[in-house]
């Protein structure tokens, strides 16, 4: 037996509608309820997650179904292979409606955001690349003062005209040294970059942009934003595919929905702009 939460008539479990009110006890009074985010269960009646926000929910409609034929399927599939109809779990259904341009996973996650501006996302490049030579300064100065140490005054003449080899010595060598080490820096900021703050290099951060873990719906964190860097190292290295994916990848933003590249599509990501992300949305 449980009261009402709002004139606190006694109802059984089950029971649709409170007798004394009228008050709709499906949605308001949950048998067992669940947090959609963190799955923690909680008592009969609670509302909501006192860990995140989340509105308490019940397992059943935690359950990814077709939209159109309702057949169930486990996480992971987006769309029906028998009509074709979107798989999101009910209690997620709602905001698929309030934002059709943003489809949620069974955990209730954001999945895809609007495409953020091209325009933008060149100039954050572009600003990114300008940081990254700056802090490969240092270290090309030094490179070319061993380049120029090793290779000049390696000859000269004595007194009678005769022409002889000078000793190197091993000065250069420290120059090189130094400079392949400072050459790290450039290198960790290009990996790192779009894990920095709400996931934003600093020329995302000066355009407006960020990095969301679409998993998830968190901010780009730094390990992730070295996986996603690896990707494109990784393809861009490979003979011959990195002239394929030359083109292949600014086609992949031009064209696609949500502009993400193939780098985006293994590490789960994508450039999105800031006003749009909604963290914590449920």
């Amino acid at each position: 037996m449980y009261n009402c939460p709002k004139c606190q008539t006694p109802f059984e479990p089950g029971t649709r509608f409170c007798s004394g009110c009228g008050l709709n006890l499906e949605n308001e009074f949950l048998i067992n309820p669940v947090c959609p985010k963190c799955k923690n269960h909680y008592p009969d009646g609670t509302k909501y997650c006192d860990a995140d926000g989340a509105r308490l929910t019940t397992e059943d409609k935690l359950i990814p179904k077709c939209v159109r034929c309702g057949t169930e399927y486990p996480e992971g599939v987006r769309f029906c292979p028998i009509d074709g109809g979107a798989v999101i779990a009910e209690a997620f259904q709602q905001y698929q409606q309030q934002s059709p341009n943003i489809t949620y996973t069974a955990s209730g996650s954001m999945q895809v955001y609007p495409k953020a501006s091209m325009g933008s996302r060149f100039v954050a490049m572009l600003l990114d690349g300008l940081i990254g030579f700056a802090l490969a300064i240092p270290a090309i100065v030094c490179l070319v003062i061993g380049i120029v140490m090793a290779t000049s005054n390696r000859y000269s003449y004595d007194e009678f005209g005769n022409c002889y080899r000078n000793p190197m010595g091993t000065g250069f060598i420290g120059f090189i040294i130094l400079g392949v080490f400072l050459m790290i820096v450039p290198g960790i900021y290009s990996f790192i970059k779009d894990g920095l703050g709400r996931g934003q290099s600093i020329g995302k951060k000066a355009m407006g942009l960020m990095v969301v873990h679409l998993d998830d719906n968190t901010p780009c964190t730094k390990g992730r934003s070295a996986l996603r860097q690896l990707i494109s190292t990784l393809i861009n290295i490979v003979p011959y595919l990195n002239i394929l994916t030359m083109w292949i990848e600014p086609i992949m933003v031009l064209a696609t929905e949500d502009g993400r590249k193939a780098a985006d599509f293994a590490a789960h990501t994508q450039v999105i702009e800031l006003q749009h992300y909604k963290g914590n949305q449920i």
